[in-house]
């Protein structure tokens, strides 16, 4: 027998209340309990406490109307059907009854169990498929919405970066020619420093767009969890009592090792800033199973193994409406100089790049939980390559294609690249870059370095054609954000060499060296 069903009955006669509950006596394989209010208002007040399965209400209550009680009842956001009883059948009132919103309606004469049992059935039914309609379109509908907001803050992200590449290069060019002490330099210094800064900003914007370049590996969450430990507990104050359990057999996981680090140091930090007074945080990782069952109710996200990363506090916590809102980029509950309302959206594009899950528990009063699910892999270990740093910048004799569209940064990198020994051709898109290329036809040209994103004709297409003329010619590729047509799923492919924006000269100058000499 299938658990209990609540009905609550509004009728002003108490032999309905009788002649109801005889005939939900009579109906097998389903046990119901009826309760009875007489009055239009007792009814109004049950249904807002939202307690029962169902709900009969009368047409006549005294000198009030069923209908109207069944608008005020989808006005209160009723969660149970609402079926209206009718002392006989009137098409006029059922008509209304169903624009108002109810899911049924019964004529008292015609009235017998199976009638009402099969009317309660369906009405529950419908109610619970349109509940879970509704729930699955709000969730297309915020996820449209992150995605837009995604797109805004990486467009905005690789404009920015193209401007703070020529702040940044500029700035270092000029301290490169004013020695320390001379009156100009702190500034230069300065100038320099708040770029970086500016950076990092668009870093985190790109993080929550999904449009960072990232080089996962397959890696131990233990080990990223513990190689982060002292910096974590380098964040929190003495107040705070900082607990890491970690299951043994929580296994692998494939993802940027600077990005888990960032996920991890954002949860801790505002799960500090959630407990002014101290308490106790845990970081707890384990292994878990996705079944359909779940998958069903999050659309992004497909079943299986995957690994669990929950971040816990017992702060203050939040409301159901900041809940609501905690990943869209620049909403903060923090004072205007203490967040930029990135760091969980920064979170959100992370887990998103790299096929997880986010989901977060919170009540106020009683702290908050961040769970984070990350796909479970069975790889091998990824080896890390150690790069030693050159001592001086490299000189070159090559000669190298520069196409990019943004004259400032254009202008720019041909002048770092000629002042270490480069002959420099600059195009500002890929059609000009290919008119160039024929009129010097007979010149060898190394290296093609250029922006991915260009009016007219992108890098990889310009690529494309020149490497079928050219195919010895060595390419590098430059931008704001990480296309998807040159990186395909933002993941960096070991075959094309790409310099992210903002670059400084050194950056540059180094980079282009190790693809001509093929490193």
């Amino acid at each position: 027998m299938e658990n209990e069903v609540q009905i609550l009955l509004i009728d002003d006669d108490e032999d309905d209340f009788i002649i109801t509950r005889h005939l939900l006596d009579d109906i097998e394989g389903q046990a119901y309990n009826l309760e009875w209010v007489a009055t239009y208002q007792a009814g109004l007040e049950k249904i807002e406490h939202n307690r029962y399965d169902v709900y009969l209400i009368d047409y006549h209550l005294g000198t009030a109307d069923g209908l109207d009680l069944i608008r005020e009842a989808i006005r209160a956001n009723c969660e149970a059907p609402l079926i209206l009883l009718t002392g006989q059948g009137d098409r006029y009132i059922d008509i209304e009854a169903m624009k108002a919103g109810a899911s049924d309606y019964l004529a008292k004469d015609k009235l017998d169990a199976l009638l009402l049992e099969r009317s309660i059935r369906h009405s529950i039914e419908r109610k619970r498929a349109e509940t879970t309609r509704n729930k699955l379109e709000e969730q297309l509908h915020h996820a449209q919405k992150m995605e837009a907001i995604g797109r805004l803050a990486g467009g905005v992200a690789h404009d920015f970066n193209n401007i703070l590449t020529a702040i940044m290069s500029y700035a270092g060019l000029a301290l490169d020619g004013v020695p320390p002490g001379h009156p100009v330099h702190d500034d230069l210094q300065g100038i320099q420093n708040s770029a970086r800064r500016g950076a990092e900003l668009t870093h985190q914007l790109l993080a929550f767009a999904r449009k960072q370049v990232i080089e996962p590996r397959v890696t131990p969450i233990k080990d990223l969890i513990l190689n982060t430990d002292k910096l974590l507990r380098r964040l929190i104050s003495e107040d705070i009592e900082l607990v890491t359990l970690i299951s043994p057999d929580v296994g692998r996981i494939k993802v940027d090792a600077g990005q888990f680090e960032q996920v991890l140091v954002n949860l801790v930090v505002n799960a500090c800033d959630a407990m002014p007074e101290g308490g106790k945080l845990t970081i707890e990782a384990t292994k878990t199973m996705l079944d359909e069952h779940y998958t069903r109710q999050q659309p992004d996200i497909v079943p299986g193994e995957y690994a669990l990363l929950s971040v816990s506090d017992n702060g203050i916590g939040m409301s159901q409406e900041i809940l609501e809102r905690i990943f869209e980029p620049f909403y903060t509950t923090k004072d205007r100089d203490k967040g930029t309302g990135l760091g969980l959206s920064t979170i959100f594009g992370i887990v998103k790049q790299n096929n997880g899950h986010v989901r977060a528990y919170s009540e106020p009063g009683h702290g908050t939980i961040f769970n984070v699910y990350l796909p479970c892999v069975d790889e091998p270990l990824s080896l890390i390559a150690v790069r030693k740093e050159p001592t001086s910048l490299p000189q070159g004799t090559e000669t190298i294609l520069l196409v990019e569209d943004e004259a400032a940064v254009r202008s720019l990198v041909a002048r770092v690249l000629r002042q270490h020994g480069y002959t420099v051709l600059e195009a500002g898109n890929g059609e000009e870059a290919l008119r160039l290329v024929e009129n010097h036809d007979d010149q060898v040209i190394h290296l093609l370095l250029t922006d991915m994103v260009m009016p007219r004709m992108g890098g990889k297409a310009l690529a494309d054609q020149l490497t079928i003329q050219r195919p010895d010619l060595k390419l590098l590729f430059t931008s704001g954000y990480s296309d998807k047509a040159i990186l395909q799923q933002n993941v960096l492919d070991p075959g094309i060499a790409f310099l992210p924006k903002p670059f400084a000269p050194a950056s540059l100058v180094q980079k282009v060296r190790e693809v001509i000499e093929g490193n």
